[in-house]
């Protein structure tokens, strides 16, 4: 995703400028007082990231409600961050110790190597997640009309209270004046480069240009998150490229760039090789998810310089990990990410191929050593070319550097400008993503539409991925009908993004398709038809309306030790000629069939951002 890039670009430009009076007071982070939630004796910090560790809490709770509790106020948050799969029986509330274990794909640590990771952790007790009375659960309830008492009700695992304050951060830094005039530079550069892109079909047709404003909201979320990614002295795991969203009393705008994968909960974590980390979590849910990397990010562009995947994570018995992170080539656990001297992130993605069986893990990021915290990695000084480098290898001058203590917090005005900084690096950014769809990448010339050929790995930021990309022009009576071989691949999916690359209301329409969710032929491939209308075909992806738009198909879960990589190949027929060329055994789809589907992605949709039903 070209996010992770655009933020390491962002952090440079950022601290370049910041010499000025008005930029230097601007951050994304708490102060030097309150960084963390607490400091140790040596000069570490402890990250208030919440710790998820193997003496988790139960991931379900019983309520009882009253009728007076219902009218409490929504601000009110719940007392548990864990979000447990409803079983299909009604049974007693889960405790931790009974909690059903899932284990990784390469094995799962014995008790006493087990208790050698909980010693190296060393966690903190566990701050409390976002405080919810019963009040507010029977309120939820009641607005989706069936919460009884003592009903159990599930919680989701990114509802932490740092997200919920980087989502408040986000919302106040999107309303100022900085932001909104960038947003008007964004519209009209987006637009000149949609014009260049989309030459061979006459350029972005109406739909798409209308879809442009909101397209541009979201790129503003996106950066306004961006910004508080700057400081890897107080490091938290934060979910953005996330679609809109409301819990906790608060209307969150969608962040959703750059082909967002509809899967994929992506979380980001700033770090540097002059201090040590450590990464807890925890898998639930009656499946592990289908794909699961944490990536170390370099430079401008979001190199990978390592990366740890669900393959190699080994866990504990009740489904946690710990994962040390540190400039070592190895930690003191089989679980190690090592940083370089150039790295600014590590992005996690946790992909989910059926919504309702797998949960986004648990997940924080605790720093355990490393100099005191400063202005100028307040101002992401550790990610300017050359400079942050040059600083990371000599400890003279990060001693140096860190004489200068953070500011305290900014006001939004000031976030606000280092946000336009971070959104002008849209201009550049968007016209390379649409590039990777309407451009041959072998040949510089443009591609023609519904065209999607075999997958390649385009980019450098998805180093474990391959993708098959490309972009249709589709009349109303006609389809785009694809067929994959997935190959070594254990996921894929195929989801419809418009000009801007960005998808559309996916948990209310079915604008993507993937491995565990589309039928498979009798000969293991896939056939998927792509459209504006509805073929009937149960392996149909709306376009959402849309006669022209962008397609990446994502392939993940690669196996390193098989040669087959996968295919695709498409062509565009009429809807009327459909059943000459789809397979024999293709299964149809009934009206009544169309309706389940929907109601099974809202309804693990929901589970993301449970206990609040989304709208």
């Amino acid at each position: 995703m070209g996010r992770v890039g655009g933020l390491a670009v962002a952090l440079g430009i950022g601290a370049a400028i910041a010499n000025s009076p008005a930029i230097a007071a601007a951050d994304g982070g708490d102060s030097s007082s309150s960084e963390t939630s607490s400091s140790k004796s040596d000069g570490t910090t402890s990250s208030n990231s919440q710790d998820d560790g193997a003496e988790q809490k139960p991931t379900q709770k019983t309520v009882t409600t009253t009728e007076s509790e219902s009218t409490s106020s929504k601000d009110d948050e719940p007392a548990s961050n864990r979000k447990k799969k409803k079983a299909p029986e009604p049974e007693p509330t889960e405790s931790a110790e009974n909690t059903k274990p899932l284990t990784a794909k390469t094995g799962i640590v014995n008790d006493a190597h087990s208790a050698t990771t909980a010693a190296v952790s060393d966690p903190a007790p566990e701050p409390v997640a976002p405080a919810q009375s019963l009040a507010v659960v029977s309120a939820v309830g009641t607005a989706s009309g069936e919460l009884t008492t003592a009903q159990t009700v599930a919680v989701s695992p990114l509802g932490t209270p740092e997200q919920l304050e980087a989502e408040r951060r986000a919302i106040e830094t999107v309303n100022t004046f900085p932001v909104q005039l960038m947003k008007l530079v964004l519209q009209f550069g987006w637009m000149s480069t949609a014009r260049q892109q989309f030459d061979v079909v006459g350029g972005p047709d109406q739909e798409n240009i209308d879809a442009l404003n909101e397209a541009v909201d979201e790129y503003a979320m996106g950066a306004a998150f961006q910004q508080q990614l700057l400081n890897p002295m107080t490091p938290t795991a934060v979910m953005q490229v996330a679609p809109p969203h409301s819990w906790y009393g608060q209307n969150v705008g969608g962040s959703r760039i750059l082909y967002d994968n509809p899967d994929t909960i992506y979380r980001f974590m700033a770090v540097n090789k002059t201090s040590s980390y450590v990464i807890t979590g925890r898998f639930t849910g009656e499946e592990m998810p289908a794909d699961t990397t944490f990536s170390v990010l370099t430079g401008l562009s979001g190199t990978t310089a390592s990366v740890l995947t669900g393959r190699e994570l080994v866990l504990n018995p009740d489904g946690s990990f710990t994962i040390t992170v540190s400039d070592s080539p190895t930690g003191s656990g089989p679980n190690h990410l090592q940083l370089t001297s150039d790295t600014t992130l590590i992005a996690v993605r946790n992909t989910l191929s059926d919504w309702n069986k797998q949960n986004p893990m648990t997940l924080s990021i605790e720093r355990v050593s490393g100099p005191p915290n400063s202005l100028f990695s307040q101002l992401g000084g550790f990610a300017v070319p050359f400079i942050g480098p040059l600083v990371t290898n000599n400890p003279l001058l990060t001693s140096l550097v860190s004489l200068i203590p953070p500011l305290p917090n900014p006001p939004p005005l000031l976030r606000g400008t280092v946000t336009a900084v971070i959104m002008a690096l849209g201009l550049q950014m968007e016209s390379k993503y649409i590039a990777v769809a309407t451009t041959d990448p072998t040949t510089g010339e443009r591609r023609q539409p519904n065209v999607l050929t075999n997958p390649t790995r385009n980019a450098e930021f998805l180093a474990t991925q391959m993708q098959s990309a490309g972009y249709f022009q589709l009349d109303d009576d006609q389809a785009l009908v694809v067929t994959i071989d997935p190959g070594n691949a254990g996921y894929f999916v195929v989801p419809v993004t418009n000009d801007w690359t960005i998808t559309d209301n996916y948990w209310d329409q079915q604008t993507s398709l993937n491995i565990a969710q589309a039928k498979k032929n009798s000969d293991g491939t896939y056939t998927i038809v792509i459209s504006p209308k509805d073929p009937h075909v149960w392996n149909w992806v709306s376009t959402g309306g849309l006669n022209q738009g962008t397609i990446s198909i994502r392939f993940q879960d690669l196996d390193p030790n098989s040669s087959m990589l996968p295919t695709v190949t498409s062509q565009v027929i009429s809807r009327d000629e459909l059943a000459d060329v789809l397979p024999a055994r293709t299964v149809y789809a009934t009206p009544q069939d169309r309706l389940d589907q929907i109601a099974l992605r809202k309804s693990g949709f929901d589970n993301r951002f449970a206990p609040y039903p989304q709208p």
